[in-house]
């Protein structure tokens, strides 16, 4: 009887063990909103980032852009995303969409993803390149990301 509790006390320990190991390797997540304007377009990318360990992974899930009436048809805006770790002082390469983004005021599904490794802190930035006749205007928009 004095072994069955002694294997029993020792499994109940591992197992507590494995869950606090495994609850301090767990993914944690935080969302953003950034926005930006330029030429009287505003773009706000939805972001989610999330560390797991030390590695950062940041995906923007979705997009919004407000235009002037005059470019409100027009779809061939940009968003493109890069990630930067202060351990390291680097940017991943930039991640760019398509030329295919339609402006028009309405939140719509996008898929941007980037990850660095990075235990403290880090930052993510987007270029948004709006869509009218003539030049294209642009504006940058960055978010600091601390470990959490």
């Amino acid at each position: 009887m004095l072994f069955e509790k002694k294997i029993a006390t020792k499994a109940g320990l591992a197992a507590a063990l494995l869950l606090a190991a495994s609850a301090s390797f767990a993914e944690t997540s935080k969302d953003y909103t950034v926005s930006c304007s330029a030429g009287g377009f505003t773009g706000t990318a939805y972001v989610t980032a999330v560390r797991n360990g030390d590695l950062l992974s940041v995906f923007a899930t979705d997009y919004k852009i407000n235009s002037p009436s005059s470019s409100a048809s027009r779809s061939e805006a940009n968003l493109n995303m890069r990630i930067w770790g202060s351990s390291t002082n680097q940017n991943t390469d930039w991640d760019k969409t398509n030329k295919n983004l339609q402006q028009d005021g309405v939140k719509r599904k996008i898929r941007i993803a980037q990850s660095i490794t990075e235990p403290r802190l880090g930052s993510v930035e987007f270029e948004f390149v709006f869509d009218r006749k003539g030049s294209d205007p642009r504006c940058f928009t960055k978010e600091m990301i601390p470990a959490f």
